[in-house]
């Protein structure tokens, strides 16, 4: 069989012919002619109002609502003037003490001071313990027949003053007592 040979160029596009004419359209039956509108009428004038009805009666009163919440506590008011000074009062009576008991104590125990009595009238007993016995003195030198006896003085103590406390007297009391015993009123 032959090839087939190449396919030659597309020829050019004919001119396009005339378009045919468009048939006639039917007529349309006419239309009848709209009548005229009537002219508007005047507004007429507008009536008087009537009167108001009288008022109803008032309904019944509702319950009472609720409490409310309490309200924030207000601010503290200024502190007030401060108010005349009242007259003194009488003068109170002085008060007193009293020593009572004076008891020797075992060697080595406590001192003690009790108090008895009131506030104006106080009473005090004393507990002293009584020290242990010293050494034995050296022997005296003869004394001279008829010869007046010599006193040695006790050194002294300071006299209480104002209103002492329980423990300014107990002091007071054991150096008096010292005293004493030092210069050989009392035994030790």
């Amino acid at each position: 069989a032959s090839a087939t040979g190449a396919t030659g160029p597309t020829g050019p596009t004919g001119e396009t012919g005339p378009t045919g004419p468009t048939g006639e359209t039917g007529p349309t039956g006419p239309t009848g002619e709209t009548g005229p509108t009537g002219e508007t009428g005047p507004t007429g004038p507008t009536g008087e109002t009537g009167p108001t009805g009288e008022t109803g009666p008032t309904g019944p009163t509702g319950e009472t609502g609720p409490t409310g919440p309490t309200g924030e506590t207000g601010p503290t008011g200024e502190t007030g003037p401060t108010g005349e000074t009242g007259p003194t009062g009488e003068t109170g009576a002085a008060a007193t003490i009293t020593v009572g008991t004076t008891t020797t104590g075992a060697p080595g125990s406590q001192a003690s001071v009790t108090q008895t009595g009131t506030e104006g009238a106080v009473t005090l007993d004393f507990t002293i313990p009584q020290g242990p016995t010293g050494p034995a003195g050296p022997q005296g030198e003869q004394g001279e027949p008829g010869a007046d006896a010599t006193i040695t003085p006790a050194a002294a103590v300071a006299d209480v003053e104002g209103t002492p406390t329980p423990e300014e007297v107990g002091t007071t009391l054991n150096q008096l007592l010292a005293s004493l015993r030092a210069a050989g009123f009392l035994a030790n």
